[in-house]
C-alpha cells in the first residue's frame, strides 16, 4: 500500500516515536523480516540514518541506491519513493528516520553564510557517510529520549537544527548543503501541473495532493482549478484515472481487473468497477474480454 510520510508511521507498531511535533519527527525503526517494493511519498524532507542491514532505494531515475550501515540519505518533499529493506544477515534492520517540516529547514538556512546558487538541480537522494559526530548524536537520541516516556515535542525541532548542522558539517564545501536546501525550498511549491500529470495514478486522495505540492486543501483546489480551467480535483483525477485504464485494457498490458484498478490509481476494486460502468457502459472484465476477442479476430 502506498503511504504519505510521516504521517502513515506514525500508527506503525514497527516504529518508535523518538519525537514528534506535527510532522517534524524522529522515529526509531527495527525490523528482522525483509521488506520489499515499500511506496511511499514524502510530505517532509527527511534522511534515514542506517544502522544495520541496507536500505535500497530507487531514485528518480531508476537507478538503485545502497545505504549499508553507518551511512544516512538525505530525500526531499514529494519525492516517491520505492524501498527494499534488508536486516543484516542472522540479524534486524534499525533505522533512525528524521524529518523536517519547511520551517526547521528554513531557520537553519537563515542561520548559515553561504553563497547561494538556487540555480544547481538539486539531487533526489542524497547519501551522506557516516561520521563520530553522527553516530554520537544518533545513539544519544536513542539513550536518552527512546524510553517508554515521550520527551517534550519542543525538543524536537532543536533536535532536527542540530543534525543539520551535523550534516552541513559533513561537507568540505560549505556552500553545498545550505544551497541544497535553499534550492529545495524555493521550489517547494511544485508545479502543480507537472506534479499531477506524473502522479494522477497514484492511490493518492485530494489531501495527499495538497501536502506533496506545499499547499493546504483550499489553496491547491483553488490552484488547480485556475490550472485545469475549472475542473475540481476529483472529477479530474476520476477522468486521468478511468482513461489510463480504458488505455490498459484496450492494449492488453495486464491480467487481472485488480492490477488495472491499482495501475489506475484505484485501491478500492468495487468502486473502480462502479466508475468505470458508469463512464463507458460496460464493466472492466467485460471490456477487458469483448477487447481480447477483437485482437484474435
Amino acid at each position: 500500500m502506498l503511504r504519505i510520510l510521516p504521517q502513515k508511521l506514525y500508527d506503525d507498531p514497527a516504529m518508535r516515536k523518538i519525537l514528534v511535533d506535527g510532522h517534524s519527527c524522529i522515529i526509531h525503526k527495527k525490523l528482522d523480516e525483509p521488506v520489499l517494493g515499500k511506496e511511499g511519498y514524502l510530505s517532509t524532507h527527511a534522511l534515514t540514518m542506517v544502522l544495520q542491514g541496507i536500505l535500497r532505494l530507487e531514485n528518480e531515475d531508476g537507478l538503485f541506491v545502497d545505504v549499508p550501515a553507518g551511512n544516512s540519505v538525505f530525500i526531499p518533499k514529494g519525492i516517491y519513493t520505492v524501498s527494499d529493506i534488508l536486516p543484516k544477515e542472522g540479524g534486524v534492520f534499525e533505522a533512525v528516520m528524521f524529518f523536517f517540516e519547511a520551517d526547521v529547514i528554513r531557520q537553519f538556512i537563515e542561520n548559515q553564510s553561504f553563497k547561494n546558487n538556487t540555480r544547481e538541480k538539486a539531487v533526489s537522494h542524497l547519501v551522506v557517510p557516516g561520521n563520530d559526530g553522527l553516530n554520537f548524536f544518533t545513539q544519544s537520541l536513542l539513550r536518552l529520549y527512546g524510553g517508554d516516556v515521550p520527551a517534550h515535542r519542543q525538543l524536537t525541532k532543536l533536535k532536527l537544527l542540530e543534525l543539520l548542522h551535523l550534516l552541513h558539517n559533513c561537507f568540505s564545501d560549505k556552500n553545498y548543503f545550505p544551497t541544497l536546501l535553499a534550492t529545495l525550498d524555493q521550489r517547494e511549491r511544485r508545479s502543480l501541473g507537472e506534479f499531477m500529470q506524473a502522479n494522477f495514478h497514484k492511490p493518492l486522495g485530494i489531501e495527499d495532493y495538497a501536502y506533496l505540492t506545499g499547499r493546504s486543501v483550499s489553496t491547491f483546489t483553488r490552484d488547480f482549478k485556475t490550472k485545469f480551467e475549472g475542473i475540481s480535483p476529483k472529477q479530474w483525477l476520476i477522468e486521468r484515472r478511468l482513461e489510463r485504464a480504458h488505455g490498459l485494457l484496450v492494449r492488453n498490458h495486464v491480467h487481472n481487473i485488480s492490477e488495472v484498478a491499482w495501475e489506475s490509481g484505484y485501491e478500492n476494486v468495487p468502486h473502480f468497477i462502479k466508475e468505470f460502468h458508469k463512464k463507458y457502459g460496460i464493466t472492466p472484465k467485460q471490456f477487458l474480454i469483448e477487447s481480447r476477442k477483437a485482437v484474435e479476430v
